[in-house]
């Protein structure tokens, strides 16, 4: 298929699109979701040419995984997003399986994007390549083809390239699965974009003292932020649940320091970064004000994915907030961008053991805490839970009809949720600890309209305001 058989099929997709518009109770207003057709990993994150660049892996075609594409929409607040054109088609015979995610950054007044050409052979197994292309500033993209074939020692899943410059260089890491079955991080080095030479394994199973059950490392991220560098990854490992074999879908954040000479990542504290239902495959950029931000794709491929009622409207899945990221007394923290608080309307504040608050995009802080039993509901389908010692999210399976848990362990002094419709993310203690989920029932009370109801034990200090763009 050429690049324009493909944007033509993709045409005839947003064409046929169902016209739901406001009759889609699903549609967030403010974060970011694709027109049709399936969003997953944001990719390619950046600052270029005065504009916040979103591209995100997209199946424009329909609402399930397959040979993905680059979409891209682009910002100037981080709220108000414009749709560009298909940013990379799975049309070259090193992607026809697939454009898969990767990076950007700004070269001479090009933006340098890397990805993953995916190739999966019809009698099975599959392999990589690490690909370049480059976005002008009039918005053209051009495939400048592979910089880097299948690397000896690993299976066909290395992919994810991870791009930035230190020193003299430029650097690469990619998540891998080597032949062992061990989930590792591949570092590279080039001096021109073109040619790269292999640092080393740097982080991952069986490396510098680092002992776990992962067989892949996903969607890897290595930057520098206050002093400390800081390497996400996305560990992929087997788990018993109700005695099935299930792919674990989480995300770890390590602090540590690249020791670029040596080639090898030392490590000084690992956490999940999530503690909600979905959140996976997240990336960060630097822009042009310093801060790190962060997008996650709201969602995981999982068994659940087909029973999301979205579907019914033409689209799945939706990205995070932009986040930003510092880091305080050796802690990650992560918070919604302060753009965002231009969006507050109708501020409401009390204090109270218990209210119904109006507003289906809105926003909810919940203070002083500590020590209180909290039952905050949002729809019928989830709810939290707040003890002294953990937090609690419950949601009912979209497949099976059974409420399931996730639960932060911990004493939560200060809760902030930020609501869109059919997503929360829930940032505890001033983002020490974030849970995000989607969910899909109706709202309690007052014909859907209401956004949060809360009930405590204690007497709590809240404020609150719709969200409005």
């Amino acid at each position: 298929m050429t690049d324009s058989q493909y944007l033509l099929q993709t045409i005839q997709s947003l064409l046929n699109a169902p016209k739901s518009g406001e009759h889609d109770p699903y549609r967030p207003i403010w974060h970011f979701s694709p027109r049709v057709g399936l969003l997953n990993d944001p990719n390619g994150l950046s600052f270029f040419n005065g504009e916040y660049h979103l591209f995100y892996q997209w199946n424009p075609l329909k609402c399930e995984h397959g040979a993905k594409a680059w979409g891209l929409a682009t910002s100037k607040d981080l709220i108000h997003w414009q749709h560009k054109p298909l940013a990379l088609a799975p049309t070259e015979d090193y992607e026809l399986s697939g454009c898969y995610s990767g990076s950007a950054f700004e070269v001479d007044g090009k933006l340098e994007l890397f990805y993953t050409g995916n190739l999966k052979y019809q009698e099975g197994g599959r392999t990589a390549y690490q690909c370049r292309a480059q976005l002008d500033e009039k918005g053209v993209v051009t495939k400048l083809g592979p910089v880097l074939s299948l690397p000896e020692g690993y299976s066909g899943h290395v992919r994810d390239p991870k791009v930035w410059k230190h020193c003299d260089y430029y650097y690469m890491v990619l998540g891998a699965e080597d032949l062992q079955k061990r989930g590792v991080v591949i570092l590279y080095r080039s001096t021109d974009l073109l040619q790269w030479e292999k640092c080393g394994d740097i982080y991952g199973t069986d490396i510098n003292g680092k002992q776990d059950d992962n067989f892949m490392l996903e969607c890897p991220d290595l930057f520098a932020l206050d002093g400390h560098d800081v390497m996400i990854t996305c560990p992929k490992t087997w788990i018993d649940v109700d005695d099935k074999a299930t792919e674990t879908f989480d995300v770890e954040v390590t602090l540590g320091e690249l020791d670029y000479d040596q080639a090898i990542y030392n490590t000084t504290s690992s956490r999940l970064m999530d503690h909600g239902f979905d959140f996976y495959a997240p990336q960060t950029f630097e822009d042009d004000k310093g801060r790190r931000i962060l997008f996650g794709w709201m969602g995981k491929p999982d068994e659940f994915e087909p029973y999301q009622p979205t579907i019914e409207y033409g689209w799945i899945h939706q990205m995070t907030c932009p986040r930003r990221l510092t880091i305080l007394n050796g802690e990650l923290l992560q918070q919604p961008v302060e753009e965002l608080t231009t969006m507050r309307r109708n501020p409401l504040s009390g204090m109270c053991l218990s209210t119904s608050l109006i507003g289906l995009s809105a926003e909810l802080l919940l203070q002083d805490i500590d020590g209180a039993n909290v039952s905050l509901e949002l729809s019928d389908d989830l709810s939290l839970l707040v003890t002294p010692s953990a937090v609690t999210t419950r949601r009912k399976n979209l497949k099976t009809g059974l409420w399931e848990e996730k639960t932060w362990q911990g004493k939560a002094s200060s809760l902030q949720l930020m609501r869109d419709h059919s997503c929360v993310e829930v940032f505890i203690n001033g983002g020490r600890a974030v849970m995000t989920s989607r969910f899909f029932g109706h709202a309690g009370g007052r014909e859907q309209q209401c956004g949060f109801r809360f009930e405590s034990d204690k007497a709590l200090s809240y404020q609150h305001w719709t969200l409005e763009v």
